[in-house]
């Protein structure tokens, strides 16, 4: 459709392929009948710990997740997640919203830093556990149905997990990891068969076995303290995911 001369050759229907982030190509840049999109740039106001639109939070003693106050370059809308004490933190979800389904496309993308990246913990991604007390239940197979990809308190290195059904799959080893107080653009997608784990637009790991599959689940971000040293900041500066309906 044009307007005031300017027009466009094709719908917006799905994003460019680029010379990275192959993983975006063939999915939608809006909300359409053969799309769900969401971004969400953390501009808005967060509230007792809950980003607005969010459905919840799971929080530690002594953890919160406030908009953060600070100028960090190349980020807009940041949130903090932060706990005082170890091995305690916080997490977000939202509604169970998303099915992955076989044969269809779907991506998960966050943009994240931490300034410590052997002591902390921190994971996103899917999961059908939202009632509990424990933020890293929705990451853990505690959760039936999980994705999730990030890193675990001790190590640099980027761990990855699916399962479907309490299959009990253990977390896997990517290729990739973090680098401390560097922002990282982090990636789960799924091409209809395999699900893939990316670092700034490098795949890093991949697996075609407990996909969960077929069930609805709640997109969620998460973090733990793992040292206990209160200046462990872990920063997100956006989460999207785009499915294929």
């Amino acid at each position: 459709m044009a307007q005031n001369g300017v027009g466009f050759p094709s719908p917006i229907v799905h994003a460019p392929v680029g010379k990275t982030y192959g993983y975006r190509s063939g999915l939608g840049m809006v909300d359409s009948a053969e799309h769900t999109i969401f971004f969400e740039d953390f501009s808005k106001v967060t509230t007792t710990n809950v980003p607005s639109g969010w459905a919840a939070a799971v929080i530690d003693t002594g953890a919160t997740v406030v908009q953060y106050a600070t100028r960090v370059a190349g980020m807009q809308g940041v949130i903090s997640i932060v706990s005082t004490t170890a091995s305690e933190g916080a997490a977000i979800y939202l509604p169970k919203s998303v099915s992955i389904t076989a044969g269809k496309k779907f991506f998960m993308e966050v943009s994240v830093q931490t300034n410590d990246v052997t002591d902390n913990t921190f994971q996103f991604g899917l999961t059908d556990l939202t009632a509990t007390t424990n933020p890293e239940d929705l990451w853990t197979t505690t959760a039936a149905n999980v994705a999730a990809f990030g890193i675990l308190d001790g190590a640099a290195t980027l761990k990855y997990l699916t399962d479907k059904s309490n299959a009990g799959t253990a977390a896997a080893s990517s290729t990739g990891s973090l680098v401390a107080s560097t922002k990282a653009i982090l990636a789960i997608s799924y091409d209809g068969a395999v699900m893939r784990f990316w670092k700034d637009g490098k795949e890093v790991g991949s697996t075609i076995t407990t996909i969960p599959t077929d069930t609805l689940l709640a997109p969620f971000v998460g973090a733990l303290n793992g040292n206990g040293a209160g200046s462990n900041d872990q920063l997100v500066d956006y989460v999207r995911y785009a499915v294929e309906r």
